[in-house]
């Protein structure tokens, strides 16, 4: 049964894919007509919903209300294979479909976590930056389990997760990059009597540029305008999610999972212990594990006294914690947080009440200074007041008001 969403995939999209599995599907193009040509006819891997014991939970832990606390519940989603935007017939489920398991995973009050099983080469561009985006989105725990391949499309999802785990050392994770692999089948069908016609509305003169141009050999103008923007994506998705990853991992290349642990992966282990991790994510008791940072020991010893504790007996840099020491903390540092904001906002008052005394010592200088310039103008030290002029003299009594009044008023002329 010939696929034709898989068949236009191949021909119409740019693909984030390993290069090697790329080749193998491009030898797909040569039997396209060939009406023989038939896949594997298969089923979708449909998620399914698995038990993993966690650490001891407080009543406030997600699932307690059902079963045992210390019991999560984990669903498991199979993403594997060469990954599409939609469902293929009788096959994989398209990355639409994965999105909506999860969104629904993370609804689900009978879910704790997810896990996602990752086996693929990667797929097209189309589909992964929406899911990749679901998975972030994710408010429960998620955690994705490579199984032996994880690469270009297929890391592009598992970065998006909150842990990353592989199931060996020779695991392969990488091919941080986009491609088109494009095979030009035009002059082969023409030797056997195909004739193309390519005819383009007058206003439509770029329609076929690019392709022409491709078939030409010149590729840099959909190296810069198609693939450089999408490879760019791709790379800031993976620096934002993983801070670890450095410039020479996003070039494209593969690496085993035992090279690249702390950066493109966290761990190794198990279907099970995978399954354990994401358990333990889904419990309020916290791992307090402080990234690139090494405590002293003063401050474990307040970490210990803020958590009600004697003290921590630490021998690798991780610190457990239970339910209720972590809210200790948590509360702690929320009253320390909360203490600073105040202190500084008395010390931002305290500035502006100085600047302000400032400003006014300034102002006074001024008006002193101007004081000491008109003191010192012409007959500033010569001027004299004759009280028998002055009306200003004497007004605190009557009498002595009109007592100067008239000995100030005119006084009559005599002829």
């Amino acid at each position: 049964m010939i696929q034709p969403h898989f068949i236009s995939a191949i021909l119409n999209e740019p693909w984030a894919i390993s290069e090697i599995h790329a080749l193998g599907l491009s030898s797909l193009l040569s039997r396209i007509f060939d009406p023989k040509i038939e896949f594997e006819k298969g089923s979708p891997s449909l998620p399914s919903l698995h038990a993993a014991s966690s650490p001891t939970a407080g009543p406030a832990s997600r699932g307690s209300a059902v079963g045992d606390p210390g019991v999560k519940q984990i669903q498991v989603i199979t993403i594997s294979g060469p990954l599409m935007k939609n469902d293929q017939y009788c096959g994989p489920a398209g990355m639409k479909s994965m999105g909506n398991w999860i969104k629904q995973a993370d609804k689900d009050p009978g879910v704790d976590g997810i896990l996602l099983v990752i086996d693929s080469p990667g797929g097209t561009v189309s589909g992964t930056e929406d899911l990749g985006a679901i998975i972030k989105g994710t408010k429960k725990p998620i955690v994705a389990y490579v199984e032996d391949l994880a690469a270009s499309a297929g890391y592009w999802l598992a970065c998006n997760c909150d842990e990353i785990i592989a199931n060996t050392t020779t695991a392969q994770v990488g091919s941080i990059g986009v491609l088109l692999s494009f095979m030009d089948i035009q002059p082969a069908l023409e030797r056997e009597g195909v004739v193309f016609h390519t005819i383009t509305a007058p206003q439509s003169t770029e329609k076929t540029a690019m392709f022409d141009k491709i078939r030409a050999g010149e590729y840099e103008e959909y190296k810069n305008t198609v693939l450089a923007p999408l490879a760019a994506k791709f790379i800031d998705t993976v620096t934002g999610n993983r801070a670890n990853v450095n410039e020479s991992q996003t070039k494209g290349a593969v690496y085993f999972a035992k090279d690249v642990i702390g950066s493109l992966v966290d761990s190794i282990g198990t279907f099970d212990q995978a399954l354990q991790r994401v358990a333990e994510l889904a419990t309020p008791s916290a791992t307090f594990n402080p990234p690139n940072t090494t405590m002293t020991k003063p401050e474990l010893k307040r970490l210990a006294k803020a958590a009600a504790i004697p003290h921590f007996e630490t021998a690798d840099g991780t610190i457990s914690l239970s339910a209720e020491n972590a809210l200790d903390v948590e509360s702690a540092l929320e009253a320390h947080e909360t203490a600073q904001e105040d202190l500084q906002a008395k010390v931002d008052a305290s500035t502006n009440q100085q600047a302000r005394i400032t400003e006014l010592e300034g102002n006074l200088k001024t008006a002193n200074d101007r004081i000491a310039e008109l003191s010192k103008e012409p007959g500033a030290d010569t001027a004299t007041v004759d009280k028998n002029t002055d009306a200003n003299e004497g007004l605190q009594t009557e009498g002595n008001f009109w007592s100067r009044y008239f000995a100030l008023a005119p006084k009559p002329k005599t002829k």
